[in-house]
């Protein structure tokens, strides 16, 4: 067997096996799960798409370290519970679009 049949063998038996775990917990919904995803990708690459079209001062590391800060802070408030009072993109983009002006370089 070649390697990329290898590898994309085993990488489609990891999303299945992702996939089932997921489908046997009764208390979320698609929804749910599609909503936290495009959450998690609005909070953590938004504002660096933004900031990268709009600000030449923003650099790789205050794109990272936002993307980093953007998507914990999303996971916490969604753990905390606090998802109810508000959707999660809201403090997670927030967050990121905090952290990269402040790692700018000053110039």
């Amino acid at each position: 067997m070649e390697t990329a049949t290898l590898v994309t063998f085993i990488a489609y038996l990891l999303v299945s096996v992702v996939a089932l775990v997921l489908a046997l917990n009764p208390k979320d919904s698609i929804l749910d799960i599609v909503a936290y995803a495009w959450a998690g990708l609005g909070a953590a690459f938004g504002p660096v798409v933004l900031f990268a079209l709009f600000s030449k001062r923003t650099t790789w590391l205050s794109a990272l370290l936002g993307m980093v800060v953007g998507t914990v802070v999303l996971i916490l408030w969604h753990r905390v519970g606090l998802d109810a009072k508000l959707y999660e993109i809201v403090p997670g983009f927030c967050a990121n679009c905090v952290t990269i002006p402040l790692l700018d370089p000053i110039r």
